[in-house]
């Protein structure tokens, strides 16, 4: 997998889901509306008229795929970035699939499935977790990917402790998502679930960043 092959599959699947969505929403009511954005509970909290709807996740995944292919020519740390290619790559395809997933929840109620789009939305978010977190422990620092804290970014040692652990809760966190989008869950347990999750993913790392840095920067002085 490469940059070239990842604008490539990008552009294939903003071209699929702009007609799927077109598919869609010329089978249903003009005034129909359809969720646009979930709370943390995973109930739908916004809606909008069917074209925005179906059209937004096709314009989320054209611009982020945008982004991500010139983010290379705007990080000044080139050589982390070349050194990190799996997490780049890797993190590209869960945001595409991420947007295929959140088409998939918007048509799934617009077109009434059994499977409720909050099952499509936990479990999505889940996997662009499992995807990202696999690859956070092989990563090299850089500014525009990652945990990127000041000590993460002033050691390369904090940065690579750092993002192992994260990697860890991230991934772990990601595929207990999973697991959960299948069961039947109260939507309060869905909000402290995603919650938790975030918490352990991102505050535990960035204050294990911190004592690493404090640690070796103590061992710097030591040593004179």
């Amino acid at each position: 997998m490469t940059r070239k092959f990842m604008a490539l599959a990008s552009m294939l699947v903003v071209i699929g889901m702009l007609a799927a969505a077109w598919m869609v929403g010329s089978a249903l009511p003009a005034d129909v509306p359809l969720p646009t954005h979930w709370g943390l509970d995973g109930q739908p909290d916004q809606f909008s008229d069917k074209w925005t709807a179906l059209l937004m996740p096709a314009g989320l995944v054209g611009g982020i795929s945008l982004l991500l292919f010139f983010l290379p020519a705007l990080e000044p740390r080139r050589q982390g970035l070349e050194r990190s290619q799996g997490l780049y790559l890797w993190s590209w395809a869960a945001l595409i699939i991420m947007g295929v997933i959140i088409q998939l929840a918007v048509t799934s109620v617009a077109l009434r499935w059994p499977v409720h789009g909050t099952s499509f939305i936990l479990g999505g978010v889940g996997l662009v977790f499992a995807l990202i977190g696999n690859q956070l422990g092989k990563s090299r620092s850089m500014y525009l990917i990652g945990i990127r804290t000041p000590w993460t970014l002033a050691s390369e040692e904090v940065w690579i402790k750092t993002h192992r652990l994260a990697g860890k809760l991230m991934a772990g966190g990601g595929l207990l998502m999973i697991v959960a989008a299948f069961l039947p869950l109260p939507s309060g347990l869905v909000a402290t679930l995603i919650i938790g999750v975030l918490v352990g993913a991102v505050a535990v790392p960035v204050a294990y960043s911190y004592f690493l840095w404090r640690a070796e920067l103590r061992r710097n002085q030591a040593n004179g």
